[in-house]
């Protein structure tokens, strides 16, 4: 962004919850126990969290239906191999920059 490098890696976690808002829920209270702090909360989609252990780390944690990995075929894939629900999803997005 501009002249500051970002990095990004996104991944998929099944966190067990029985709707979507419950497992955002679950994964945003795990990730508070473990220094990440709440900077944007637009629940029941998305929570923007940073971290308070290291500088410009930053997560996106989103509802998997309302994410851009719900359309990836490796995702959906994995999905029916392993019979996952969707609602126990949840897509992070963690991202360096200011």
């Amino acid at each position: 962004m501009g002249n500051e490098p970002v990095v990004t890696h996104s991944f998929v976690i099944d966190v067990g919850g029985d709707t979507e808002e419950e497992s955002l829920k679950k994964v945003t209270a795990s990730l508070r126990g473990h220094s990440w702090n709440i900077s944007t909360d637009d629940s029941p989609i998305n929570v923007f969290m940073e971290s308070s252990k290291w500088k410009y780390a930053h997560l996106a944690v989103s509802i998997f239906s309302r994410s851009e990995n719900s359309d990836r075929p490796e995702v959906r894939e994995a999905m029916k191999r392993k019979d996952v629900k969707p609602g126990a999803l949840v897509s992070v997005a963690a991202y360096q920059g200011s």
